[in-house]
């Protein structure tokens, strides 16, 4: 069931993804020489960002039995999402909810949500900071329950100023400590690659490549 809801989320996320990348509005404003130009959409306040992420880690010593091979190596498998609200640019803060589903070894389905602050460090490559909380069922010998995370991440998360997704290329370190017992605890590294780049983008090569022009193009109406 666990595994079911996880795939369901990751097919929606996907598919939410393949948004046009520029969003135009035919009855907006036009310009003739000697008026002062308006855009024809005011910049996005809210930049959204879905992404896969892969890492590897380690678990506590407390941890050492609880895996179904012996180990506390962690191979983890994410799906990370923001929605963050501030000043148009690469140069200001921004704050908003978080999602993050996560498979580990496929030995657990774990979901979290909570907030994330974007700092700008540096134009266009900024700091992402997360804390959350979730619930994480598990397989046996593991015990289901609560958990508390948190992600440090870096990288490129350029403003996009034509539309409210933004495209997202990070490094990142998480930990995630069990609620019923703070010994037990998990540090994780890892990458994360945008699914916009790692599905729509590549199909809309792929149609401009058999199509032979723009996938943005209207098709021409046949006589």
């Amino acid at each position: 069931m666990a595994l079911r809801l996880g795939g369901a989320l990751l097919l929606l996320c996907t598919v939410s993804v393949a948004v046009p990348a520029y969003a135009q509005d035919e009855g907006g404003p036009t310009w003739e020489p000697g008026e002062e130009w308006q855009p024809a959409m005011a910049p996005p306040l809210v930049q959204w960002s879905v992404r896969y992420g892969f890492g590897m880690g380690a678990a506590s010593k407390a941890m050492g039995e609880d895996f179904l091979l012996d180990s506390r190596l962690l191979l983890e498998q994410t799906l990370r999402t923001e929605l963050l609200f501030g000043k148009p640019g690469d140069e200001h803060f921004r704050i908003g909810p978080a999602l993050d589903l996560r498979f580990q070894r496929f030995e657990t389905v774990e979901i979290a949500g909570g907030l994330s602050v974007l700092f700008p460090v540096a134009r266009g490559y900024p700091i992402v900071l997360t804390a959350a909380a979730g619930y994480a069922a598990r397989a046996q010998p593991q015990t289901d329950g609560g958990f508390f995370m948190g992600t440090l991440a870096w990288g490129y998360r350029s403003y996009n100023f034509h539309s409210f997704y933004g495209l997202g290329l990070q490094i990142y370190v998480s930990t995630r400590v069990h609620m019923d017992d703070l010994s037990r605890y998990e540090v994780t590294a890892g990458i994360e690659v945008d699914l916009a780049a790692l599905f729509v983008i590549p199909a809309m090569f792929l149609i401009s490549l058999f199509r032979g022009g723009s996938p943005d193009e209207p098709e021409e109406a046949e006589d």
